[in-house]
């Protein structure tokens, strides 16, 4: 028989630690994945606590204006004189930037409540965050760029093969050769005829 996960708890404290564990360590995944996926594409810094920093939601309407340019036509921002926005101004944010989610193309599965936003529910945000920047273009474009300027200039071009000149040796004429024959011959017959007379005179 399989227990439930209320009699384990009941029965054994430490999987109730486990437990408590195991989603702990899930939401700081899901923390540092939503942090990664903002911060890479506004090239900024988020506060420790992110997930009261996307309460109000200021920085996900700037991640919607990255995606789309002017998908949120206004944003409520903290001023010098009111650091914090009221409610009412960070549900308009959040409204707004839902709204842009669907006009950029989100579908309804993925979109998350302005509630799970005001209230900090890592996970539904996280989806709706990953659904958002698969449409980031630039992201493609940057990529494109990179490749491009990464492959070297010379391939465009083409290249002209180096030309080794070569240098033969043309036989000499055939005079020469004959000449040499000759010059040689007449050495041969010297020496014979020094020869002959060599052994005449030993003879008498």
């Amino acid at each position: 028989f399989l227990r439930t996960h209320k009699s384990l708890e009941s029965v054994d404290p430490q999987f109730t630690m486990r437990r408590k564990m195991e989603q702990l360590r899930e939401e700081l995944e899901l923390m540092e994945q939503l942090r990664d996926l903002i911060e890479s594409r506004l090239k900024v810094v988020l506060p420790e606590d992110l997930s009261s920093s996307l309460m109000d939601g200021v920085v996900l309407c700037h991640l919607a204006n990255h995606i789309r340019p002017r998908s949120v036509a206004s944003i409520h921002v903290p001023s010098p004189a009111v650091p914090k926005l009221s409610m009412a101004k960070c549900r308009r944010n959040v409204e707004n930037f839902l709204d842009a989610c669907k006009k950029i193309g989100v579908s309804e599965s993925s979109l998350c409540s302005p509630y799970d936003i005001t209230q900090c529910r890592l996970q539904p945000v996280h989806g709706t965050v990953r659904a958002l920047v698969a449409f980031d273009t630039s992201a493609v474009n940057r990529k494109q760029d990179e490749a491009m300027s990464a492959s070297p200039a010379s391939c465009g071009s083409s290249q002209t093969p180096s030309v080794v000149s070569v240098t033969t040796q043309t036989p000499p004429p055939a005079w020469q050769v004959w000449d040499i024959i000759g010059s040689s011959l007449v050495h041969i017959l010297c020496l014979v005829l020094l020869f002959v007379a060599y052994s005449w005179s030993e003879l008498t």
